[in-house]
């Protein structure tokens, strides 16, 4: 039971270990653009003085794209610590 139970957690490790090269460019696509998306809406609340009827709690709703930015941010960091530039080894697609 424990010799399967081991041959499942590397078959988990060796798939982790391993991303598609598409897949991997498009995750950092999104979340760059994620980033781009709310810096964007960030300085044209800040430039323009763009007050949302429904989102009248600015500071709220800057705190929020702070956080899509963090997260994204974040997002990317991970694929670059686990998966590198070169670690893809082949495409699905």
């Amino acid at each position: 039971m424990e010799n399967v139970h081991r041959r499942r957690w590397q078959y988990y490790y060796e798939g982790v270990e391993k991303m598609n090269d598409y897949l991997l460019k498009t995750l950092k696509a999104r979340y760059e653009a994620d980033i781009q998306d709310a810096k964007y809406k960030i300085n044209a609340i800040e430039e323009h003085n763009m007050v949302i009827p429904e989102h009248t709690d600015i500071t709220g709703e800057v705190d929020k794209l702070l956080c899509k930015i963090s997260s994204a941010e974040d997002k990317l960091a991970v694929i670059r610590r686990h998966y590198g530039e070169n670690k893809a080894e082949k495409t699905l697609l």
